[in-house]
This record gives structure tokens, sequence and C-alpha cells, in this order.
């Protein structure tokens, strides 16, 4: 890494004009900060929630954050001539997993996004799977409650209404905007709030499912609010997991951490731009390039 920039969002500014200048702002301020000629830059790769459609576009459909088929790429490619490849941003953190952490070596493997809200990679046969409608690895939405919490998603039940940062302080009565969720987060684990052994247990049995699915051979959980979790309850999570697991296809000692940290997903959202470079003839077909 050769300069980093971030740019913290309140709950009530996801505009899509404000994110597509703080992207463009902060790609400007890396490449003066690295010292790197922009006509040596091969590109940008854009991480976002949602599902990202192919198409000169780039149109993003994100419901946590109230975007329908919102063209980002069209408008990062009005401040920008720099090439620019744009996926979800749970899959770039997969594939930066895949690629430089806890995931390298594997060719079966559950990779989850644990932040504000819940994503995941599943990859098989070393690639990502995508599925038919290239939303495959919505982890978040797997049912544990039927009928449970509202989700952000509109659905009932699903494991983001309980995992994600904000539904575990929605939970335990914190009010928190999305910049601040980190620091109440924190507290909330110091605490010992009674919220979070309900999470490790719910967590568990989402994984089980995952493992009864999938049978992958590493179950890595990253995403900042993931690693905070997971740093000092991973041992709890190995234990619900297998609690709600047949023991033959599952050990506990697959269940790990994420080693890159919460710039995961701006890292292998840059792995987009080399990736063709390595052998592939092109971008995966969900990824949409505007060059």
């Amino acid at each position: 890494m050769r300069a980093r920039a971030h740019y913290a969002v309140r709950s009530a500014k996801h505009d899509p004009e404000l994110v597509a200048r703080h992207i463009l702002t902060g790609v400007d301020a890396v490449i003066a900060e690295g010292e790197v000629p922009p006509g040596q830059v091969l590109g940008v790769g854009v991480g976002v929630p949602g599902i990202v459609e192919p198409g000169p576009d780039g149109l993003v459909r994100a419901k946590t954050f109230g975007w329908e088929a919102v063209p980002l790429g069209a408008l990062l490619r009005a401040g920008t001539a720099l090439p620019l490849v744009l996926d979800n941003g749970a899959k770039t953190m997969g594939q930066a997993e895949l690629w430089f952490g806890s995931g390298r070596g594997t060719r079966d493997a559950i990779i989850m996004l644990v932040g504000s809200g819940v994503g995941g990679t599943i990859v098989t046969g070393g690639r990502i799977y995508r599925g038919a409608g290239m939303a495959a690895g919505e982890v978040g939405h797997l049912k544990v409650v039927a009928g449970g919490r509202a989700c952000r998603c509109g659905a009932r039940g699903c494991l983001e209404a309980y995992l994600g940062a904000e539904a575990m302080l929605e939970r335990a009565g914190v009010e928190a905007d999305s910049a601040d969720e980190e620091a109440a987060l924190a507290r909330l684990l110091e605490e010992g709030s009674p919220v979070i052994g309900e999470t490790v247990e719910l967590l568990g049995a989402g994984l089980s499912s995952l493992v009864h699915l999938f049978n992958p051979e590493r179950i890595v959980i990253g995403g900042w609010a993931g690693l905070m979790l997971g740093g000092r309850l991973l041992d709890g999570i190995r234990a619900a997991t297998a609690a709600n697991t047949q023991a033959q296809p599952f050990q506990p000692e697959s269940v790990v951490l994420g080693r890159l940290g919460p710039d995961a997903v701006a890292l292998g959202a840059a792995t987009l731009v080399i990736e063709p470079f390595f052998g592939d003839a092109a971008y995966p077909s969900s990824v949409s390039t505007i060059a």
C-alpha cells in the first residue's frame, strides 16, 4: 500500500453524488500521496455494497443505501479518465483474502464480511461463485429466525438483522450513526452485553447452514465488525458453529479471522484492475468495467 484516504459517511448522507465525489477525491489524493505518475495508473477498482450490474453505467442496486439502479460508474466516469472496475464489496474483500490473506491456498471457502451489515463470498474450485443472477454470496440474508427482526432488505429474520453492527447496537438499545458504530460496538463488547452472546449463537447457526450447504475447507470472518467480534470471541463462534453442525464435515479450527484488516475491501477492489494480467481473458461477467 502506497497511500490511503478515508472519508466517514453519515447514515443520512449516502447520496450517490456525494459518495462519487468522495471516491474521486480519494483517487486524486492517493495518487498524489503515493507519488505515482498518473500515466502509470492502470485503473481504479471500486467495491460497493449491493449488486453491481454489468454495463457501461455501472448500475448499483443497494437497498441498505436506498440505491435502486444508481449509475455509480457513470457518475465516476464524469470525474476521471482512468479505467474503472466496479464490484460488490464483499466479493472484493473475498478476492483479497484469497490472494493475500486467510483464504490463500483454498479451493472451497466461505468468506464473510461483517460491518454495518453482512455480506459474503462463496469460493468453489478456487474461483468466486456468482450465481445465475450474479447475486450469490448474500449470506447476510440467510434466515435464522422465522418471522424475526426486520432487516434492512425489507424481509424478516435475516442474519444481518442480528449480526450486523447496526443491528447489534439497535438490539442493545444503543443509538449510533454509521460513522460512530465502531466505537459504540467496542463499548458493547467491553461491557459484555448479553446481545453479544446471542449474536455469537446466531452466527454459529448461520455458519452451520453454510457448512451443510457447501462443505467448505475454510470459513474466513472479516470486515471491521467481524474482526472486532472474532478477535475476542473466536472460540465461542467456533463452538456455536460446531454445536449446530454434523461432526464429520466440520472442524472448528477451519473458522478463522481475515488477515487483511478493514482495508480488505479496497485491497480486493485494486486486484480487479490487475486480475486480467494474471491469466483471465476478461473480467467476471458481473463486474462493471468502464474504460
